[in-house]
């Protein structure tokens, strides 16, 4: 099992996680400016877009086995899989609440929600499009949300998860629907539909 947890670079995880989670408490209120396609010129906060960072160390270590050997192993991959997912977001949430209560850094709770969210359309791409793919429209999906998911008024559509309030609930719950359906299709998915070559760990 530890083997396992080191190959699939938990270590490494665990370290972007704790980086990540300083720099966000570190960055209250920092914001970098986005064209918006409708309406003035926006904003993502760095806490909004932080949250990508150890999603993508989590992505790459799921990916570091060799998945046609896994699949035909006595011990079955995807459930570990789930459960090191699973695990990320306990861990991810607990920290993100302890710190926001000792500190008062709601950003740090914006982005252990969009790192969540994230890991939800990351594995729901995977099964469909592959790894690569995932990984490459996840890191794109907050600056696309703040360049298209903006009312004319400055607030942000229902649909922009992304960028709303630490405090939105909204936001929290369609970040919670993606990973539902995200674990679910890694669990249920061993190919990506648009490349069955390709096999899923």
């Amino acid at each position: 099992m530890i083997w396992w947890l080191r190959a699939r670079a938990v270590p490494q995880v665990l370290a972007v996680m704790c980086a990540t989670l300083a720099l966000a408490a570190l960055a209250q209120d920092e914001a970098i400016p986005v064209p918006t396609i409708i309406g003035p010129s926006g904003s993502l906060l760095f806490g909004q877009i932080l949250g990508l960072l150890p999603t993508v160390v989590l992505l790459w270590g799921i990916e570091r086995g060799d998945a046609m050997a896994e699949e035909v192993a006595v011990r079955p991959a995807r459930p570990r899989t789930l459960a090191l997912c699973l695990a990320y977001v306990v861990v991810l949430a607990a920290l993100a609440i302890v710190v926001h209560a000792l500190f008062d850094r709601p950003d740090v709770l914006s982005m252990a929600r969009n790192s969540i969210g994230s890991l939800g359309a990351a594995l729901i791409l995977r099964a469909l499009v592959g790894p690569g793919i995932a990984a490459i429209a996840v890191a794109a999906l907050p600056l696309l949300c703040a360049a298209a998911g903006r009312r004319p008024g400055g607030s942000a559509q229902p649909w922009a998860w992304p960028i709303h309030p630490a405090d939105s609930a909204l936001a929290l719950a369609e970040a919670g629907f993606l990973l539902l359906v995200g674990c679910l299709l890694l669990l249920w998915r061993r190919k990506p539909v648009a490349n069955p070559l390709a096999l899923g760990a």
